[in-house]
């Protein structure tokens, strides 16, 4: 009775530990996090992050693993089909956890320095050189580069991921469902038309700038 007791504590706790972070995901960032100063390849530029997540993401997700883990090597004995699926879905999220961690997953964040355009995204880091792009076609969920010449596709993520879905000599997709409402289109226009510009990309004047379009933008948003 008291290992039933146990066990059901555990799944319920699993369970809280999975609920926390699905509410924390749809609380938006403040400005200052979402639009800062980054680096790509050691060259300073405006880095872009996804608006949604909270800081203790990572923490929570390592806990869920490891808890994971713990219900399956408990649950062996007594129910070995169960506690080889609880190790499984452990073991998978220990190993996403890691490929987060390690930055080798990435999450999505744009950044556009004086080079050209980077983007890690699902263990897949891609780059796009100002003097390639000849156009930029913006859905709902992706931005779609058009270049002038193949681009440089890497894949991070051993086992997982490294896939795009429109990935051809002459374009690229950019997600950027969770990335905030900005005016890439011009700001790629921008940069992509006028080399000049580029330098102010490793300074604070594009990153204030678009701090005040998203402020802008929610003011708006929540009149």
């Amino acid at each position: 009775m008291a290992g039933a007791v146990g066990g059901v504590l555990a799944i319920a706790a699993l369970l809280l530990l999975c609920a926390v972070p699905i509410l924390l995901s749809v609380r938006r960032r403040a400005v200052d996090d979402v639009v800062t100063l980054g680096s790509a390849e050691g060259t300073r530029g405006l880095a872009i992050h996804p608006e949604r997540g909270h800081r203790s993401l990572p923490v929570l997700a390592w806990a869920f693993a490891i808890g994971m883990l713990a219900v399956g090597v408990g649950s062996v004995r007594s129910a070995p089909y169960a506690g080889a699926v609880f190790l499984a879905v452990g073991a998978f999220f220990v190993y996403l956890s890691w490929a987060r961690t390690t930055g080798r997953a990435g999450d999505g964040t744009l950044t556009l320095t004086a080079e050209g355009i980077h983007q890690l995204w699902a263990g897949s880091d891609v780059f796009v050189p100002w003097d390639d792009v000849r156009g930029l076609v913006t859905t709902p969920k992706e931005f779609i580069v058009e270049t002038r010449h193949p681009v440089r596709h890497r894949r991070t993520l051993p086992l997982l991921g490294g896939r795009r879905k429109i990935f051809q000599a002459d374009a690229i997709s950019l997600p950027h469902a969770f990335l905030p409402s900005l005016p890439y289109q011009e700001m790629i226009e921008l940069y992509a038309t006028i080399p000049e510009s580029r330098h102010e990309l490793a300074t604070g004047e594009p990153v204030e700038r678009a701090r005040r379009l998203l402020r802008e933008d929610r003011v708006r948003r929540a009149a």
